[in-house]
């Protein structure tokens, strides 16, 4: 798919990254550090700019080769940064995927991740054309599962082994989506 695509919500702008927004990118992962890094693996103390860098480049190769959708966020009337959101891990097999989503810490709780992801629920099914989504999240992530919720999507189970934190297996909350959820 190419990388000019562009998703318009009541607040927000979805879209490809580019190369301009890594600064965006490692300053938010930079001063969010309290909230992403207990969910997300590769949040540390050390993520540095060329990380953010090479993420970016990695996210441009997967469009282009249809492996993953990597969606940065922003706000339409200021134009900052708010986060990321992603289709990824798309099985023709199954014609799945998984919706993955992280807010900067001074964006959150004002809806965006809601926003966001109900946006891209319509274009993994409407323009991907899969038939289904899962939202894993971490048992301690109440945010992350609040959002799945108000997104409609349904809790399915909690996965023994699901996700992979420092190299150990844990288990996560598996929340799924289907068409008929959001029509």
């Amino acid at each position: 798919m190419k990388t000019d695509y562009e998703l318009l919500t009541e607040r927000l702008l979805l879209r490809p990254f580019k190369n301009a927004d890594v600064l965006a990118l490692y300053d938010a992962i930079l001063h969010s550090q309290t909230s992403l890094k207990p969910w997300l693996t590769w949040c540390t103390e050390n993520y540095s700019q060329e990380e953010a860098h090479e993420w970016i480049h990695a996210s441009l190769q997967n469009w282009l080769y249809d492996i993953s959708y990597e969606f940065a966020i922003f706000d339409r009337q200021s134009d900052d940064f708010l986060g990321s959101l992603s289709i990824s891990n798309i099985s023709s097999q199954s014609n799945s995927a998984e919706l993955g989503y992280w807010i900067k810490e001074d964006a959150q709780r004002r809806g965006f991740a809601t926003e966001s992801c109900l946006a891209l629920t319509e274009f993994a099914f409407a323009t991907v054309g899969l038939t289904r989504l899962e939202i894993v999240t971490h048992l301690g992530n109440l945010a992350s599962q609040r959002t799945a919720l108000a997104c409609r999507a349904q809790f399915e189970c909690t996965a023994r082994n699901r996700i992979m934190m420092e190299n150990k297996p844990v288990n996560g909350l598996l929340f799924s989506l289907i068409p008929s959820d959001i029509t």
